[in-house]
């Protein structure tokens, strides 16, 4: 029972970290940058903060969905771990923020990342849902806003990697 309740409360710091921010960042001078699309009331209800960096993101020439890149490193991801998750966006979603799949098990999959239904729906072990304790999304449809998607995503990578030692592993890859 307290090894349950060590691992919950890492979960629980290791999500805070993940989201926590100090201000928002100036926008990079992108090669390919394309500019996301505004949605305010989903962005509002969500509130996610950013992380502060004051580097140039370079992008390379070949990414498929470079309008996501800001984003991604915005809520936590490495700028080494941009080729792996744009190649991963394009094969789950082809860039569609509103990529929705009914027929993946446990209540579909979701957006960008296509996030399956088994890590916001409420289960024995999280009765409000696994990304609902990161305080990051309160219902599944969420996930079809990008910040959220990508945030959700980064702490699924943290979870695999820390248990299996591959963060790319809900992703087949």
């Amino acid at each position: 029972m307290i090894k349950r309740i060590l691992i919950i409360f890492g979960f629980w710091v290791l999500g805070l970290i993940t989201v926590m921010a100090i201000s928002t960042p100036k926008p990079p001078n992108f090669r390919n940058s394309v500019p996301r699309p505004p949605n305010e009331s989903i962005e509002k209800s969500i509130q996610l903060t950013t992380i502060k960096h004051d580097d140039t993101i370079v992008l390379p020439n070949n990414m498929l969905c470079p309008q996501w890149a800001q984003i991604a490193i915005d809520v936590g991801w490495h700028e080494e771990d941009l080729p792996t998750l744009d190649y991963i966006i394009h094969r789950e979603s082809r860039c569609f923020t509103t990529s929705y799949s009914k027929i993946d098990p446990n209540g579909g999959s979701y957006g960008l990342a296509q996030i399956n239904g088994y890590w916001c729906e409420p289960s024995k072990y999280w009765p409000k849902g696994y990304l609902q304790s990161f305080g990051v999304i309160k219902t599944c449809k969420q996930l079809l806003h990008p910040r959220a998607n990508l945030v959700s995503a980064r702490i699924i990578w943290l979870y695999a990697h820390r248990h299996s030692g591959n963060g790319w592993a809900p992703w087949g890859k």
